[in-house]
């Protein structure tokens, strides 16, 4: 495990392709955010990407932000761990803006389900790419 520290919060490598993002209190997101963030995924990553964002803290996204978020060709699968009902709804909101991106979601009440569901979703896309060998 590594961890990494961004202009607007902490990342932490918990795998080859597996990452942990806890953003600070009071941030806004915004596109130069969402273009760090993305950087450091490629550059730290291996794709499919698994996502674990820890909302652990209050802050808030640009519009610009909202659908400019997770865009990057390669994400396979985000979970987001909240803890109040406020930061549920908001999480909602952002991840049913329009967006050009090819990945599933889930949003938990607990890290421990959240990381169990990204390994799920790791073992998926193994399967679907050793059927598409077969063929």
């Amino acid at each position: 495990m590594e961890r990494f520290r961004l202009s607007f919060c902490n990342a932490i490598k918990l795998d080859d392709d597996l990452a942990e993002f806890v953003v600070d209190e009071g941030v806004e997101f915004n596109l130069a955010r969402v273009e760090e963030y993305h950087a450091w995924i490629v550059a730290h990553l291996q794709s499919p990407y698994l996502l674990l964002v820890h909302k652990v803290n209050a802050y808030h996204y640009d519009f610009a932000s909202q659908t400019a978020l997770g865009t990057l060709p390669g994400i396979k699968a985000a979970a987001f761990v909240v803890y109040s009902h406020i930061s549920e709804l908001t999480t909602q909101v952002m991840l049913s803006m329009p967006r050009d991106a090819d990945w599933v979601y889930r949003i938990f009440n607990n890290r421990d389900d959240a990381l169990i569901w990204l390994g799920t979703q790791r073992e998926c896309h193994a399967q679907a790419v050793s059927l598409e060998g077969k063929f």
